[in-house]
């Protein structure tokens, strides 16, 4: 296993294995993994849905997911965008989270969306959980359904929604090295 300082956890909000969200979000990991930090991948497919909803700690899955957190030296949630913020799911799976889970570690939110409205909206609300949990993070990845294309488990991004890809990967690992000093 790496060291703490080399493990980020994502966390997808999708009930979809082969959403959007999870191809931006596997987009970032590679550009991160490509500097040599290892990603552990956790959504709610990961665990059992009562454990989750009726915030079962101890569940072997659960205990799985909060250990990750707890060494990691950051933390990337993922979502589609529904009614204008981040999916129930994710918000349920980040619910399990102790208060200081996040405090001072760097944190990214991904969304992706139809209207561009809409990924104002869902930076807004990531920032309000970021800063609930006294992370420290930037603002958001927002991709919009017409940035990208993905046929089966492999897609393409526009140019501009690559840019910004690699753009938010190098912020988080501005922000890993600037922890690790």
């Amino acid at each position: 296993m790496t060291s703490k300082g080399r493990r980020i956890v994502f966390v997808g909000g999708s009930p979809s294995p082969t959403s959007r969200s999870r191809f931006v979000a596997t987009a970032v990991a590679k550009e991160l993994e490509s500097e040599g930090f290892a990603a552990d991948h956790f959504s709610l497919h990961d665990f059992d849905a009562e454990d989750v909803f009726l915030a079962r700690t101890s569940a072997s899955k659960i205990v799985r997911y909060l250990d990750a957190v707890k060494e990691a030296s950051a933390i990337v949630l993922s979502t589609p965008v529904y009614k204008a913020t981040y999916a129930g799911a994710l918000k349920a799976i980040v619910d399990l989270l102790p208060q200081d889970a996040l405090v001072s570690r760097p944190a990214l939110g991904i969304a992706t969306t139809r209207l561009e409205a809409h990924g104002r909206e869902v930076d807004g609300a990531y920032q309000s959980l970021f800063a609930f949990f006294r992370a420290r993070s930037r603002s958001s990845l927002i991709v919009l359904d017409d940035e990208l294309r993905i046929d089966g488990t492999s897609g393409t991004f526009t140019q501009a929604a690559e840019d910004r890809v690699r753009s938010a990967a190098r912020s988080l690992l501005g922000d890993l090295h600037e922890t690790a000093v």
